[in-house]
């Protein structure tokens, strides 16, 4: 543990040294050192209400996420219950998954209007879908002698899944929960600089519109915090469930 925090914290140290250097190469006003941005960083909190405006964000980003992977888990479940509706509807999920979700984003704009629910039903939408393909898609990823004992031993139904499928695909899943978890905050944060009035994204395009590039490189900073963050208690919670199975 003490070697990974000195690994860390030598990395964010070549980080800065390189960013300053590389800094000393170009205006400051349009590449700030890390102390410049520091002070935009300073100025975010104490005169554009960045805390405020991050918890808006965390908010609907987080409300989203949670709704989105509850639906995904049900949808999922429920599909894979039934071979017949788990064929039918495949096709029509793999090819929502592979549309980019920022292109609902003006469908969603004039059905559902410039409000919180705007940036939600987004987030909803990246991440219940690939949710849905991964739990539906799940038994590529079992080996197959398994589920033909599986079918020897008569396991089947809600057995099947929550004693095989389940706990066999569980990192499978939690990988697109950490890869959707990261464009949940993308999709909010685009969504906000488009649509919205308040948020972190309406605080990057401010800063945009009045060319401090200080404060947006501080707002980047901040989002991919937060992102980190939300992917590192989904791997949390990825561990606890698989030592609870026994699978680690």
């Amino acid at each position: 543990m003490k070697t990974r925090i000195l690994h860390t914290l030598l990395s964010l140290t070549i980080l800065l040294i390189f960013w300053y250097l590389l800094s000393l190469t170009a205006p400051r006003y349009l590449f700030p050192d890390p102390y410049m941005v520091l002070l935009g960083f300073i100025d975010l909190i104490l005169h554009k209400n960045l805390v405020w405006n991050l918890l808006i964000t965390l908010a609907r980003v987080t409300t989203g996420f949670i709704l989105g992977v509850l639906i995904g888990f049900g949808l999922g479940s429920l599909f894979l219950y039934s071979r017949v509706v788990r064929d039918i509807v495949y096709p029509l999920v793999a090819f929502i998954v592979v549309i980019p979700s920022f292109a609902f984003i003006p469908l969603l704009m004039i059905w559902i209007g410039l409000n919180d629910w705007l940036v939600i039903i987004g987030i909803i939408i990246c991440t219940a879908f690939p949710l849905i393909y991964a739990l539906i898609s799940s038994y590529k990823y079992i080996d197959k002698r398994l589920l033909e004992l599986t079918i020897l031993h008569r396991i089947r139904g809600r057995k099947l899944y929550f004693k095989v499928i389940l706990p066999l695909s569980i990192t499978h899943i939690a990988t697109i929960l950490r890869y959707e978890a990261g464009h949940s905050w993308r999709l909010g944060l685009v969504t906000e600089y488009l649509a919205l009035s308040n948020g972190l994204g309406a605080l990057m395009l401010y800063a945009y519109s009045t060319l401090r590039v200080d404060q947006v490189i501080a707002l980047i900073i901040t989002i991919g915090a937060l992102t980190l963050i939300f992917q590192k208690t989904i791997n949390h919670i990825e561990n606890h469930i698989l030592k609870k199975w026994h699978l680690i």
